[in-house]
């Protein structure tokens, strides 16, 4: 039975960032997602007339999302190291829900592949991410959770590259080799090993 038209748009985009993950951006078309779906092709380009404005679409949604997120936790009041960790559960959510990729991760390899709408969202997603990554960072160095030398700004690109490399290594090593590299950086970090452990309650996304 075909979703009624209120969800439709909503099942594509869930069913076009899964398809992303998996197979990347330009090794799915409509017809995977009307054929998971149980619509037509006139459904999809109804809501989304071409594909890179449901790329679009997928990016700026995850971002909202990531967004959401960070709110959520500053108004809790969320110290530095259970932000940090539950960062660290995103893509540990990924590779829990079936070895997914990393929206992120996947476009950026695809970077010179995708339409130049795409690009920018892309460009907007990483720097949102970075951004808050380094306020945690800084927040957390300022009150003497975490040591590191250099900028915030440098620490978290090093962070999220080591993060991004070890969720593709993981796929075939396993869930060990990506928490090894999570312990690694805390260490790298100054934290002492706790009982606290990540979380898959501190996720990025809810739906």
């Amino acid at each position: 039975m075909s979703p009624p038209r209120s969800n439709t748009k909503d099942a594509i985009l869930d069913t076009a960032e899964s398809l992303l993950q998996e197979r990347g951006f330009n090794a799915f078309s409509y017809q995977h997602i009307s054929e998971q779906l149980g619509v037509k092709n006139a459904a999809i380009h109804y809501h989304f007339p071409n594909k890179a404005g449901l790329g679009v679409a997928v990016i700026e949604r995850y971002n909202r999302n990531f967004h959401d997120w960070v709110a959520r936790h500053q108004q809790r009041g969320t110290k530095p190291l259970a932000m940090l960790r539950g960062y660290f559960a995103i893509p540990l959510r990924f590779m829990r829900d079936g070895q997914k990729a990393c929206p992120l991760g996947v476009l950026e390899a695809e970077f010179g592949a995708i339409p130049d709408p795409m690009r920018d969202a892309v460009r907007t997603l990483d720097a949102d991410i970075r951004g808050f990554l380094s306020e945690a960072l800084e927040q957390g160095r300022q009150q003497a959770v975490f040591q590191f030398n250099g900028t915030a700004q440098d620490k978290a690109l090093l962070v999220v590259s080591a993060l991004q490399g070890a969720l593709q290594i993981s796929r075939a090593a396993g869930t060990k080799a990506f928490m090894t590299v999570i312990r690694q950086i805390e260490r790298d970090l100054g934290v002492e090993e706790q009982r606290d452990k990540i979380s898959s309650q501190s996720l990025l996304v809810s739906r």
